[in-house]
This record gives structure tokens, C-alpha cells and sequence, in this order.
């Protein structure tokens, strides 16, 4: 007499049961996948933004060494700065500004703005960081 299979049988799993299982385990790895995309994005968000400060740091250097009587020369002024970002080119444009603190005239609040942009779920994100300090005579 030929032995029946049973649903219950430990011999193996059923076509069913692997299609169902493999079914679960690419729903897995999508959304795996996605979640590592999100964090590379992230990731590169938080990478354009710490240049950003970097490069206000180096322009903040800059203008602090400079003479005290030049500074109303550089103000309102705008520069484009470009950092290579994981291979990628990236413009910085820096706006320097210099206001006079109160009627003391040795003394001026010296501000620099970093700006840039960056595409976002296919729209144009502005972004800025902005850095101040005081100069004295």
C-alpha cells in the first residue's frame, strides 16, 4: 500500500509555504532597501551641512584678520565658494555683512551667511548657516 503525504508531515515545507516565505522576505528587504536610502540621504544632507560651517569657519578667520578700517569694504559683499562633496562639485555663496553696534564706532557686529541649495524629492531646498561676532578697534 503506498504511503499517503500528510499536511502535517516534518519532511518538508509545501510550494505554498516557501512562495509565502519568500513573499515575506522580499517585503523585508524593500523596505530594508528604502530605509538605507533614506539614511544615505540624510547622510549627505548632514555632510553639505557641516561643510557649510567649515567653510563659514574659514571665512569668519579670514575676516577677523583683517585690518579693523578694511571691514566696511567687505560688507554687503557676496563670494561663491566651491567644495568637492563625495565627488561632488557643491557652490557655497557667502554673503559677509558689518553693522555698526549702537553709535560706538569702534565697535561692529561682523555677520557671514552661508547659503546653498539642494534637491529634495524633486524640488529645490534652500539652505543656510550663520555665523556672528564682534570686531574691536
Amino acid at each position: 500500500m503506498p504511503e499517503r503525504a500528510s499536511k502535517n508531515s516534518a519532511s518538508g515545507m509545501t510550494l505554498i509555504e516557501v512562495l509565502v516565505s519568500i513573499a515575506i522576505a522580499f517585503i523585508i528587504f524593500i523596505g530594508l532597501s528604502v530605509s538605507g536610502l533614506v539614511v544615505l540621504n540624510e547622510n549627505m544632507k548632514n555632510d553639505l551641512r557641516d561643510e557649510a560651517v567649515n567653510v563659514a569657519e574659514q571665512e569668519m578667520i579670514a575676516v577677523r584678520g583683517m585690518p579693523f578700517d578694511n571691514l566696511l569694504g567687505i560688507d554687503n559683499t557676496t563670494v561663491t565658494v566651491a567644495r568637492a562633496i563625495r565627488g561632488v562639485t557643491k557652490n557655497y555663496t557667502v554673503t559677509r555683512t558689518v553693522l555698526p553696534i549702537g553709535t560706538d564706532p569702534d565697535n561692529r557686529q561682523l555677520a557671514i551667511n552661508v547659503a546653498w541649495t539642494r534637491i529634495e524629492n524633486n524640488m529645490t531646498q534652500s539652505y543656510n548657516h550663520q555665523v556672528a561676532t564682534i570686531v574691536r578697534r
